[in-house]
């Protein structure tokens, strides 16, 4: 008796559910109610890492026109806050039944432009790979064998879009690293001029990454004999480096340490270039540091 009963109270919650449960209407029926709409906000996050694309969500609409409730049905992890703070802001003209105004159910979109296309995703997932092994070998001091998968690194990074530089530029680096480790220092030179003009293009004149890139041409020119070319590039790096020290306080340990090993490189090019004055003065400034 006890279970008849029982089921007859969950059927009777379940028809009471089903009458009061909000009617479902079209997108397209939806949006002709539409009266004001806010376009979703890229989180700084997703835009740093090109996430873009579409949020599907299922929200309530109320009697007087106002959105209630949300649910995600789709949609990329890093955009469905903003999504859903968006859809929420939306005002519908109410809708109605029997000359009644209405709760109703709908499905929406919003759209979130700047993903990165199907195509460079596959490309970004073959380059990384690569790009990480280059490095690795590099440390390790296998110099040839990094030399190969550096050149696998750039010809990938060459099927990334135009306006992806620091991807293709960090490639070039690490390929000329290889060829100059191995002495082979001419090589390296355009190797690495590619790299600075990418990155002359896209980073901030005060950029460490920038000076970096300045001094990896200058100490290839210097190991050439070209030091008129290698004291141009030097001095560049230096204050580059300067610079970067005084834009990003917070990263002056580590930009100094590199700007002190550029200083005693510097100067043992002041010396190759007979300017033991020069060359004190910037091994004193190093040790300042």
């Amino acid at each position: 008796m006890f279970i008849r009963i029982l089921i007859g109270i969950l059927l009777s919650a379940t028809s009471v559910v089903a009458q009061v449960a909000p009617a479902y209407v079209s997108s397209a029926e939806a949006s002709s109610h539409l009266v004001q709409q806010f376009e979703p906000t890229i989180p700084p996050l997703a835009k740093a890492a090109r996430v873009g694309g579409i949020v599907k969500l299922q929200i309530t609409i109320s009697a007087s026109g106002d959105v209630m409730s949300t649910k995600v049905l789709s949609g990329h992890p890093m955009l469905v806050s903003s999504a859903i703070e968006a859809a929420k802001k939306w005002k519908y003209k109410p809708f109605q039944k029997d000359g009644k105004p209405v709760e109703v159910t709908t499905n929406v979109e919003l759209n979130f432009p700047g993903g990165m296309s199907e195509k460079e995703s596959e490309v970004r997932h073959k380059f990384f790979p690569l790009e990480d092994e280059c490095r690795k070998l590099i440390n390790k001091g296998q110099y040839v064998d990094a030399e190969a998968k550096c050149k696998e690194a750039v010809e990938i990074s060459n099927q990334l879009p135009k306006e992806i530089i620091l991807e293709r530029s960090g490639a070039r680096s690490a390929l000329a690293n290889s060829i100059y480790l191995q002495g082979r220092y001419t090589e390296a030179i355009p190797i690495y001029e590619d790299a600075l003009k990418l990155d002359q293009g896209y980073r901030k004149p005060n950029d460490a990454d920038l000076a970096s890139d300045y001094w990896n041409l200058g100490r290839a020119y210097a190991m050439t004999g070209a030091f008129n070319k290698a004291d141009g590039l030097y001095t560049t790096a230096v204050s580059t480096f300067e610079a970067a020290i005084v834009d990003l306080p917070d990263m002056k340990d580590n930009y100094s340490r590199r700007l002190k090993r550029c200083l005693n490189e510097y100067a043992q090019l002041k010396v190759a270039e007979g300017q033991n004055d020069a060359a004190t003065e910037l091994k004193n400034k190093a040790a300042g540091l």
